[in-house]
């Protein structure tokens, strides 16, 4: 334990373990259904919000950095516009938190500073997708994400004021002395404690209802499913052996500036057929439904203000053909330029420099948290989380050496190597074989697409 607790002066080491949370809750909220890919609920920012009374200011901004990089790389939308929404609301969000509760002290709580991070956050994303995906619509969509944002930064605040009064973890981080044991529903804390442990578990309940019903219709479709994800293992096994990670992410990004570049819409509508088949074939999930629905939906935005000539009307609506052609095009690019991420990031990326190595140590605190064995129950969910904070943290002296050594390799990459230096001649001449070939794809992939992106020029 005391060496659990001198770690804590190490800030790199906090900011990885806040960083790790950030994934874990980033890949909760990535599961949930929203009406717009790049539209969040805003829990993974809370891990950021508990983070501004405990870190300074310059890990403060390395641990937003490390939330977006880490949630694409999981999500496979490093290349995307959504990583350049959630860069861009992260970072908004985290210096007006930050400068929020500097300017008002203790005098504004953390759920004001919650609240002012969230909307903020929201109203940065809807300016953007103005200007890359809905143009004028974009302010329609606006009451409502606005209004996403205040009530979930008003649930969050509440849940980070409460936890960071009783959490042990936190005292520690924040260097003050540790909580004193209280019974819940004594004061004016513990009755916000126990009505947030309520609603908590009525939607917990709401929630294990629905889970009910669903696996009652996924049981009929179990062997489908089954089959579907050994096909999805066997393809993601075939490229991780063809494909290293570094040169398919750098390939990646060369072919999505040709991509960006390229002016014919019927071209990059190919392109982006081409880039669901290498998804697909490097073992990543594609639904055509959300596709179909997505852009749809950024075309009826586009239409909704009209541009040019008119073409017709549907339901009363005018179809111009300025607003129709920028619509697919935008469409056509949102959709491409996620497909093509989930193609291009691969498990085992490694990035470079001091942030990329807290992003390696924050994956390792985040197979710890993935492999807990503890119960989160609703109706205790600060003391749960707590528990698994205080577990992963006093466990995971590695991903503390991961931070404090430059050049250290990742921890799925410690067993490759050691696998390879003892592999048989054969098999390493095999490896080396497969890593020629899917480099010489790569580099024909990335001709092609700078190709097709000047054939239309020179014509």
């Amino acid at each position: 334990m005391q060496r659990s607790t001198e770690r804590f002066s190490d800030k790199a080491d906090v900011t990885a373990l806040m960083g790790a949370f950030c994934f874990f809750l980033s890949a909760i909220e990535y599961m949930l259904p929203k009406p717009m890919p790049f539209m969040r609920l805003g829990i993974a920012n809370l891990p950021i919000l508990l983070a501004v009374d405990i870190l300074p200011f310059r890990w403060f901004l390395v641990l937003a950095a490390v939330k977006v990089i880490g949630m694409s790389l999981i999500s496979g939308t490093l290349f995307s516009y959504v990583a350049l929404f959630s860069l861009a609301g992260t970072m908004a969000a985290a210096l007006v938190m930050w400068g929020a509760r500097r300017a008002g002290g203790r005098f504004i709580s953390q759920i004001g500073v919650s609240i002012a991070g969230a909307i903020v956050s929201n109203a940065v994303q809807i300016l953007i997708a103005r200007y890359l995906v809905f143009r004028e619509t974009a302010w329609l969509i606006a009451p409502l994400f606005l209004g996403m944002g205040l009530a979930t930064g008003a649930a969050l605040g509440v849940f980070a004021e409460s936890f960071a009064s009783t959490s042990l973890w936190y005292a520690r981080a924040a260097g003050l002395p540790d909580p004193a044991p209280t019974e819940g529903g004594t004061d004016a804390a513990g009755r916000r404690r126990g009505i947030f442990a309520r609603l908590a578990s009525a939607a917990a309940e709401g929630k294990a209802r629905r889970a009910a019903r669903k696996a009652a219709r996924d049981e009929s479709r179990k062997p489908r499913l089954e089959k579907a994800a050994a096909a999805r293992t066997a393809r993601r096994a075939r490229a991780e052996r063809l494909f290293a990670p570094g040169p398919l992410a750098l390939a990646g990004m060369v072919v999505t500036v040709a991509f960006l570049f390229q002016p014919n819409v019927l071209l990059k509508g190919a392109m982006l057929i081409v880039f669901i088949l290498a998804a697909r074939a490097v073992g990543k999930r594609y639904s055509l439904v959300t596709t179909l629905s997505v852009s749809l939906g950024i075309i009826l935005a586009n239409l909704i203000v009209p541009s040019g000539k008119i073409l017709g009307t549907i339901l009363g609506m005018r179809i111009t053909q300025g607003a129709l052609i920028e619509g697919i095009e935008k469409a056509l690019t949102f959709e491409g330029l996620m497909m093509l991420s989930k193609a291009s990031i691969a498990p085992g990326l490694k990035l470079p420099g001091r942030i990329g190595r807290i992003v390696a140590a924050s994956f390792v605190y985040y197979d710890r948290i993935v492999e807990y064995k503890g119960r989160i129950k609703a109706a205790s969910l600060g003391r749960d989380a707590d528990d698994l904070m205080l577990r992963v943290w006093g466990s995971a002296d590695t991903a503390s050496a991961e931070t404090a050594n430059a050049g250290t390799a990742s921890a799925s990459a410690a067993p490759e190597a050691m696998t390879e230096a003892s592999a048989a001649p054969e098999a390493r001449a095999q490896n080396a074989s497969l890593r020629s070939r899917g480099s010489a794809i790569l580099v024909v992939a990335s001709v092609a697409a700078w190709a097709l992106t000047l054939l239309p020029r020179l014509i």
